[in-house]
């Protein structure tokens, strides 16, 4: 059976146990099974509309979002609103076509009589139970997602301390250096301090889900100004930051792909400069934008998986930030331009 399939069946057989219980209940009550039966099937399209109501709009919507007070609010109304609506059918439509003796009682019901509190106990123990169920799958696909993203955090990290901190990269930043210390021994120093830095982060600041935005913005100045080194125009790169980083956190290593891919694939001589990373910082937004210039018949967009890979960073964005972010990626002749947009909230 397809999950969709599997799905639906235990819907079904959730329904088909709640109709059954409540008749058996009241049934005994009333000493007729029949009649109650009939009561329940009435009533029973109120109850799933209002219980999927519930756990698929107000519980996403408001309760999972910690809008605490309006899912009260619209709880209690939505709630008190149904229970009078199927006291309502129940009292005009389905009493007197299914009790014979209906006119002999039917003075001395009221909504809140215990007609009116077996509606409130029923309804609230289908919505309770459906609730639970929701809740808990909710906090399960959490839990999840948490062993999810820690697995693909270590697998980032790996990835990365692979294609990046490797003999090749080392072995070209180490010759840089040697070469600055019979040039210009204060730049050799300053490289030798970046190169030590990109290795302290890599080893102890990307262990936490989230890292302070100003580390993340110096680790990629680190690695920026390591790899400027190699080239002998200065200019070949551009990184601007617009806005505070201030008291804003991120998830490690999500940017340092694009960048990496750009320093891959961008080539010299086209325009200077032939690499552009702009981040710009706003209360609630980040907006990463990387543009290089490529050779026309290079296929840098199936190639960009290699490292740590985009598939990779796209499933790290999925469960940091589900449906807070944007990811955009062209290729348009001879300029790749990623853009990268997450919301903060």
């Amino acid at each position: 059976m397809t999950k969709k399939s599997i799905r639906i069946l235990s819907h079904l057989l959730f329904w088909i146990f709640i109709l059954a219980f409540f008749t058996f209940i009241y049934g005994i009550r009333r000493d007729n099974f029949v009649e109650i039966f009939k009561v329940m099937l009435g009533t029973l399209p109120i109850d799933i509309l209002y219980t999927y109501l519930l756990i698929y709009i107000l519980i996403p919507m408001l309760l999972l979002k910690k809008r605490y007070v309006w899912f009260i609010i619209t709880f209690i109304l939505s709630f008190t609103f149904v229970v009078i609506l199927e006291w309502t059918i129940n009292y005009f439509i389905l009493y007197p076509s299914i009790y014979a003796d209906y006119y002999k009682w039917k003075d001395s019901i009221t909504y809140f009589s215990g007609t009116g509190l077996m509606i409130y106990i029923s309804l609230g123990f289908v919505i309770l139970l459906a609730s639970a169920i929701k809740l808990s799958r909710y906090w399960l696909q959490s839990q999840q997602d948490k062993a999810n993203l820690e697995i693909q955090n270590r697998k980032s990290e790996l990835a990365l301390l692979r294609s990046q901190v490797n003999p090749h990269f080392l072995f070209n930043t180490l010759n840089n250096i040697d070469s600055l210390i019979y040039k210009d021994q204060d730049k050799a120093s300053d490289t030798i301090v970046k190169l030590s830095e990109i290795m302290r982060y890599f080893i102890y600041e990307t262990d936490s889900d989230k890292v302070p935005l100003e580390k993340e913005i110096d680790y990629l100045h680190s690695f920026i100004e390591l790899q400027r080194i190699r080239h002998k125009d200065p200019g070949f790169i551009r990184f601007q930051v617009s806005g505070s980083p201030t008291g804003k956190l991120i998830a490690p290593m999500l940017f340092i792909p694009f960048v990496e891919n750009a320093f891959k694939h961008g080539i010299k001589g086209k325009k200077t400069p032939a690499i552009t990373v702009d981040l710009l910082i706003q209360p609630t937004m980040l907006r990463f934008e990387v543009i290089n210039f490529i050779d026309s018949r290079s296929d840098q967009v199936k190639d960009a998986g290699k490292g740590i890979g985009l598939a990779n960073v796209k499933r790290r964005l999925d469960l940091i930030y589900p449906q807070k972010y944007s990811l955009s990626i062209e290729k348009t002749g001879e300029q790749y331009n990623v853009l990268l947009e997450i919301n903060l909230l």
